[in-house]
């Protein structure tokens, strides 16, 4: 059996510590690392040992008995979180670590919430008990209210070696409660841990049953009676037989620049020169062990690996016989631009951020050709601080960033059909493209309606390609178009003139054309709030989300003083309430913001006016189109082009 695990928590919780304890109890490490010492076997990076914090997941593979196990290690900081998630992906089990003075803090919740989208099942352990302050039934009490009655205290329970041990009244009726053959058991005290096993594997592993544990990681307690229900409880398989597929999490360039691809097998055999596509072999596969590795001739159905040898794949895609690629829910809300020496090559900047691209997809780099300027997408501020360090670190190149801005987007509130024509000498193309508004975050669509009669398969295959083969921006601020429906309607083309690039010109200038003549709509990102505040500030915080544009749920008092305030907010608006907050309350209330979608923006005026964009001076997205007439070509402006389109005559 071949299971991966993850270890996840808002920040400071101890995570690292608690890796720490598993591989020194499982022999992969000799000696207990400690984050403040520096010397933590899952942080290893320079970056991380300086300032204490996990920034990489990191991953070290043990056997125990027959079994194999792999332990990801996850960032805690909620600017790292893309990297978290990205490792959600290959989990089986996650073991969520909760500060057990704090209780749940504002990133908590957002990972319980992923781990919900991403059906894991979920061990918690309520850590730092040795602390005074600290209380599991009272964070125990917590979690069961704020995240479900059907996590289960398993503090009291525990198990020795042979399936012996002390099994609890609360466990037996829970797991038991389906099943009359358990409960006479139990009725007539004759039930064990074997008789409850098959049972309690299936509801964790179903996510109807939630283990908690709790203990201190720091000085090992509560660790081995956490262990050793965890190896028991837990299952999974993996097919050998069956054609090799497989999901890589991650991409990363060790020391000596050698590409690496992460990834679990989920079927099948990989070789080392296995080839996975028509020009990419295997070249290495590796097990990690924090920064030591092994190398394998072959990996099976279930491991995590490292394989050197493929150039072209990206975190969530899918391999072999495993063809989706996962959408993250998590995304980047702002955006800043690169600075850097007017000495240092444009190129060398844009390939040092192209490296990093691969190993963080969400930084999403872009190049402002006109404005010879890069921009990169972030989570938060921090991130930046580690990008400067990292750049100057790996490429010994010195930058830095302007001040971040909120990324928005745009659409169209309804529909409206564009033309394009694109006809210089001795080439030829027209389309006619109706964009039509979408639901939020379906982003860009298309569909043909043209009848090859009138337009070659061969050229509708092409428009569809260059409607998703660039970012298309609006005309409110230049900012990316998404969730509109793109519907081929009518095309032309010439026998002897038209060449595959001529669709490319006609395609990009009838969505522009189109565009032009639409109501365009912006749209800002918007965050999911959970607010956990003293019962005598409700109505101080309800007030300030109002004041910020932002709309709540009726407040939920939790029976402890407090109250719980769920609702939306913009990410401009939101970004440091979490600062104001801490100081509002004393450091006794909590935010959990996660990102939600995109909707109308709360400020748009503000906005348009910030930008100054005007879409007739963006000469890399022309809305006109070329014309030719007696041998020489013309150009006609978006407002005057459909009295020429050869598709409207």
């Amino acid at each position: 059996m071949k299971i991966t695990f993850g270890i996840l928590a808002h920040v400071d919780a101890g995570k690292t510590t608690f890796s720490e304890q598993v591989l020194y109890r499982e022999g992969v490490i000799r000696a207990l690392g400690r984050v403040d010492a520096k010397n933590a076997c899952m942080d290893h990076d320079d970056i991380e040992r300086a300032r204490g914090i996990t920034i990489f997941s990191d991953m070290a593979g043990f056997n125990r008995g027959n079994d194999t196990y792999y332990l990801i290690d996850t960032p805690g900081h909620t600017d790292f979180s893309a990297e978290m998630e990205r490792a959600l992906e290959v989990m089986d089990y996650a073991v969520l670590m909760i500060n057990g003075t704090d209780g749940i803090q504002g990133h908590t919740e957002a990972i319980w919430n992923l781990l919900d989208r991403y059906h894991i099942p979920v061990f918690l352990f309520i850590n730092k008990l040795d602390v005074i302050s600290a209380s599991y039934e009272r964070v125990l009490t917590e979690i069961r209210e704020r995240f479900s009655y059907n996590i289960l205290d398993f503090q009291s329970i525990s198990l020795e070696e042979g399936n012996e041990g002390t099994l609890t009244d609360d466990l037996i009726e829970n797991v038991s409660e389906c099943d009359e053959t358990l409960l006479d058991k139990w009725l007539n005290g004759s039930i064990t841990f074997e008789d409850l096993r098959p049972a309690m594997v299936s509801q964790i592993k179903n996510r109807k049953l939630f283990p908690c544990f709790g203990g201190s990681a720091l000085n090992g307690e509560g660790i081995e009676a956490f262990l050793n229900v965890f190896y028991y409880s837990t299952e999974a398989s993996y097919p050998v037989s069956t054609p090799f597929s497989g999901r890589v999490f991650k991409i990363r360039y060790d020391g000596h620049g050698e590409r690496m691809t992460y990834m679990k097998i989920l079927s099948g055999v990989l070789n080392v020169r296995d080839s996975l596509s028509t020009d990419e072999k295997v070249h290495l596969i590796r097990v990690f062990q924090g920064e030591r590795f092994t190398a394998l001739q072959k990996a099976s159905a279930g491991d995590v690996v490292a394989v050197t040898g493929l150039r072209t794949t990206r975190a969530g895609q899918g391999l072999g016989e495993c063809y989706d690629m996962i959408v993250p829910a998590l995304q980047p809300t702002l955006q800043a631009r690169v600075l850097y020496s007017p000495e240092i090559p444009d190129r060398a900047i844009l390939q040092m951020f192209h490296i990093l691209e691969e190993e963080e997809p969400g930084l999403s780099v872009v190049w402002e050709e006109s404005l010879r300027q890069l921009k990169v997408n972030i989570m938060g501020k921090i991130q930046l601080e580690v990008l400067e360090q990292v750049v100057l670190e790996r490429f010994q190149t010195k930058i830095s960033f302007g001040q971040p801005e909120i990324i928005y987007t745009e659409t169209i509130e309804e529909p409206i059909t564009g033309y394009g024509h694109f006809e210089p000498l001795r080439h030829y193309s027209e389309v006619a493209l109706r964009l039509e508004p979408s639901e939020r975050g379906t982003g860009i669509t298309f569909e043909s309606q043209c009848h090859v009669d009138r337009l070659g398969i061969n050229y509708q295959n092409l428009v569809r390609t260059h409607v998703f083969e660039t970012i298309h921006k609006g005309v409110l601020t230049g900012s990316e178009l998404t969730d509109i429906k793109i519907i081929l309607v009518d095309g032309i083309s010439h026998i002897k003139h038209t060449e595959g690039g001529d669709f490319r010109e006609a395609v990009y200038r009838a969505i522009r054309q189109g565009l032009m003549k639409a109501k365009s709509l912006l749209l800002e990102p918007y965050y999911s709030l959970t607010i956990l505040i003293p019962d005598p500030l409700t109505g101080r915080v309800l007030t300030d989300i109002t004041k910020y544009s932002g709309r709540f749920e009726a407040p939920v008092p939790d029976g402890n003083g407090r109250t719980v305030i769920r609702g939306l907010g913009p990410v401009a608006s939101f970004m440091n309430y979490g600062e104001e907050l801490m100081i509002m309350t004393g450091g006794k209330g909590s935010i959990s913001m996660m990102f939600s979608h995109y909707d109308r923006c709360h400020n748009e005026a503000e906005v348009l006016d910030h930008y100054q964009y005007n879409p007739n001076e963006d000469i890399n997205n022309p809305s006109c189109s070329v014309f030719c007439q007696k041998g020489t070509s013309f150009v006609v402006n978006w407002d005057h082009a459909e009295e020429y389109m050869h598709t409207l005559r």
